[in-house]
């Protein structure tokens, strides 16, 4: 059985200027609230301050298939913040299943919304779910219990639309699935760099180019 699965996080980080890798590992983030689904069954949604739900970790150490939309974000979390705190085993990559990936591969855009537009399939997104990130997930954080509510009811809308738009595409052939996790691997484990060589050069590019511009003014 497939778990749809979307976090909310707060962390002091700055996922947009720092990268999901550095997000999931940084000692502010945790884990807000979690919408999931198992198959067909209701949406629900789990809160950090409760127990882990015994079918997510049993899922989670089955190594059955989770689907997220951007599922490098909810791996990483997953297993940097949520395995360590609940003392869960890691489900293991090939687990993961992206409908971002799987949208990209039907020619649709990748944002859930957008695509959601392209697979026909009705949307709740507004201008209130990025400002309910600002309030909750980037400090200072907003903690009245009336906004985290709104938050977790948007988590919830999303794994219900991105539950009916992979359901409405084609799925990843095989081969587009090992590609995916190929390529998740590949980020995994990143590339060896000679930093101070690198700062290096730009350096030396940097006056290399001011004395170029420099002798033609």
């Amino acid at each position: 059985m497939i778990l749809w699965l979307d976090y909310e996080t707060r962390s002091a980080c700055d996922l947009p200027e720092k990268g999901v890798y550095n997000y999931a590992l940084h000692n502010t983030t945790e884990m807000l609230c979690a919408a999931y689904a198992f198959g067909d069954e209701e949406v629900q949604l789990w809160w950090h301050h409760e127990p882990i739900p015994q079918r997510i970790r049993d899922h989670f150490a089955s190594g059955d298939e989770i689907r997220a939309h951007n599922a490098a974000f909810d791996r990483l979390i997953t297993w940097h913040v949520v395995c360590p705190k609940y003392n869960v085993p890691l489900p293991p990559l090939e687990s993961w299943y992206c409908t971002a990936s799987q949208a990209r591969s039907n020619c649709a855009p990748g944002s859930l919304e957008d695509v959601g537009r392209f697979a026909s399939v009705s949307m709740k997104k507004d201008h209130r779910g990025s400002q309910l990130i600002r309030m909750c997930c980037v400090p200072p954080f907003n903690t009245d219990p009336e906004i985290l509510d709104e938050l977790g009811q948007y988590a919830l809308q999303d794994v219900r639309a991105m539950r009916a738009i992979s359901q409405a595409m084609r799925e990843l052939s095989n081969e587009e699935l090992l590609d995916y996790h190929v390529n998740e691997r590949i980020n995994d484990r990143g590339v060896l760099l000679d930093k101070p060589l690198a700062e290096s050069a730009i350096k030396y590019a940097d006056r290399k180019s001011t004395r170029l511009n420099s002798s033609h003014t």
